[in-house]
């Protein structure tokens, strides 16, 4: 499905790769879009993981924002940056594609209850990808499966740098640390979540 140029696409048919939104970012862009004035919008990079989807690598903020004004039509463009196209780029992404399905977000509207400050964005979306970089990077396929086997109930989304904590969630999205053999649910942050 990949295509050249800039194209417009109704933004129903976007897929999501984010299961979270940053307040901050979202009152960034809210300063400067002006839905009469869309030949200003960057377009927004978007790539195909095999799926049949447009999937948005970047620009969930501003897919939000414009989503919020009525704006049901984007500019995207295909995303061939090595970060998406590499074989750890693609496995990334189809994590994050996973964790999208599995908190059932498939529109860019169901965003609109995950928004959250700064601190806990840095703590539930940047320290998420971090440690599943850190999994998918330093192990195999059939590694990640005796690990996700250790605690069948739950899911396996990440690793600490040093391999030594494993980071599980059950579906309601409560974190799990497993170290030492030994499984801890982690104290939950408080988080407000939506936009007034």
């Amino acid at each position: 499905m990949e295509f050249r140029g800039i194209k417009l696409i109704n933004i129903d048919l976007l897929g999501l790769s984010q299961i979270y939104l940053s307040s901050e970012k979202i009152s960034s862009v809210t300063k400067w879009f002006d839905p009469r004035h869309m030949n200003d919008f960057q377009p927004l990079p978007v790539h195909d993981f095999g799926n049949d989807t447009y999937t948005l690598t970047d620009g969930h903020t501003r897919a939000y924002v414009a989503y919020k004004n009525g704006v049901f039509v984007l500019p995207v463009v295909y995303d061939t940056d090595e970060i998406v196209t590499n074989p750890v780029g693609q496995m990334l992404y189809k994590e994050d594609i996973d964790w999208c399905k599995r908190f059932k977000l498939s529109h860019i509207k169901h965003l609109g209850n995950r928004i959250i400050d700064k601190s806990a964005y840095q703590k539930l979306w940047i320290e998420r990808c971090d440690r599943s970089h850190n999994l998918l990077t330093k192990t195999s396929y059939k590694e990640r499966m005796q690990l996700q086997n250790l605690v069948p109930d739950l899911f396996l989304y990440g690793a600490s740098e040093d391999m030594l904590t494993l980071f599980y969630e059950n579906e309601k999205g409560e974190l799990f640390l497993r170290r030492d053999n030994v499984l801890t649910l982690e104290k939950q942050m408080t988080i407000e979540t939506g936009m007034p």
